[in-house]
């Protein structure tokens, strides 16, 4: 008799040990950059005088950034639902949301790039350039091993 082992919704939905695709996103990632930024931003926007349009914009774009966070958040929530039903593969609605989760994490992990020194910033906020495994195998295939950057053959700690 053959067991077949099939993972567990909680082993579905758990924080990836190392984000390698945009599928790995959990909403428990969200959070800690959220902090970070709003930290950052936070930094930026008091070091600016009062009353002034540079304390206006630096204000302006932290609370952009903490609704951009936010959305993220939802989409992810969304996401896991699509996860935990096994319908990540439905097209129309649910790959739009699976396209969405990898632009809207990047443009936050840009941000981020920013404050790379920083001791708080983690190496897991990094760019995510593939959906998923079997789409980086695709796009290698179709356009040779050298236009991966490295993703599919680098080792992280």
């Amino acid at each position: 008799m053959t067991h077949h082992v099939t993972p567990g919704r909680d082993d579905i939905l758990a924080p990836a040990v190392v984000l390698e695709f945009s599928d790995d996103l959990r909403p428990a990632d969200v959070g800690p950059l959220q902090d970070f930024l709003a930290a950052r931003l936070g930094e930026i926007a008091r070091a600016q005088p009062e009353g002034t349009d540079a304390r206006w914009a630096a204000e302006q774009l932290a609370r952009t950034i903490d609704a951009d966070c936010r959305d993220l958040d939802d989409a992810l929530v969304s996401w896991e639902v699509e996860l935990a039903e096994g319908d990540i593969d439905r097209a129309g609605l649910v790959q739009t949301l699976r396209h969405s989760l990898s632009t809207d994490w990047n443009r936050l992990v840009e941000v981020a790039q920013r404050f790379a020194g920083h001791p708080g910033h983690l190496p897991r906020w990094r760019r995510l350039r593939y959906s998923c495994a079997e789409e980086a195998e695709f796009v290698e295939q179709r356009t040779g091993d050298a236009s991966d950057g490295g993703i599919l053959h680098q080792n992280e700690a």
